[in-house]
């Protein structure tokens, strides 16, 4: 057994971890570089799907709805096979922005989703150009030099969200700009 004075230092240890996770997790902001182009098409039992779960929606609810479908269609992979079911941050962004822009258009908005490139920045640092640097193989450098998330301008705001990361860490990285 362990004595009080370990338990207790156990358990200030773990408060303290998951009070710097938290931290972490809510201080984490997309930055776009650019656009990319938009390749994926949802098949017509999806855009069926779609048109009938979202019905009346608005922007928060239809970012919300496009984050937990594409997180039940996918899982993350290193190639983009997205009809499989598999996908990197690419493959996330581009079923997510096809899932929010059939939503939108099913509601009557003109506002569109796309998927675009950027980083994740957290307390100030780009943590990709981190990742990238603390990689010593060329291709796995490769992989994580930007990311992927969508953008979506509603209403004079601009909202970037990361399906990816809600996947992965249950935090949809929300910016609004």
């Amino acid at each position: 057994m362990f004595s009080v004075r370990t338990m207790r230092k156990v358990i200030v240890i773990s408060g303290i971890l998951i009070v710097v996770i938290i931290l972490f997790l809510s201080s984490l902001t997309l930055v776009k570089q650019h656009d990319r182009a938009i390749t994926y098409r949802l098949s017509k039992s999806t855009i069926q799907q779609v048109k009938k779960e979202t019905k009346g929606m608005d922007e928060k609810k239809i970012i919300d709805y496009s984050l937990n479908l594409t997180c039940e269609m996918l899982e993350f992979g290193r190639n983009n096979e997205i009809s499989n079911g598999k996908a990197n941050c690419i493959g996330y962004a581009q079923l997510c922005s096809a899932i929010c822009n059939e939503a939108l258009r099913n509601n009557g908005y003109r506002y569109r989703a796309k998927p675009v490139v950027g980083y994740i920045k957290s307390f100030g640092l780009n943590l990709c150009s981190i990742a990238k640097s603390l990689m010593t193989n060329q291709k796995y450098k490769a992989f994580v030099k930007d990311h992927d998330f969508v953008e979506l301008g509603f209403k004079g705001k601009t909202y970037y969200f990361d399906p990816s990361i809600y996947d992965v860490l249950g935090n949809k990285c929300l910016t609004v700009k």
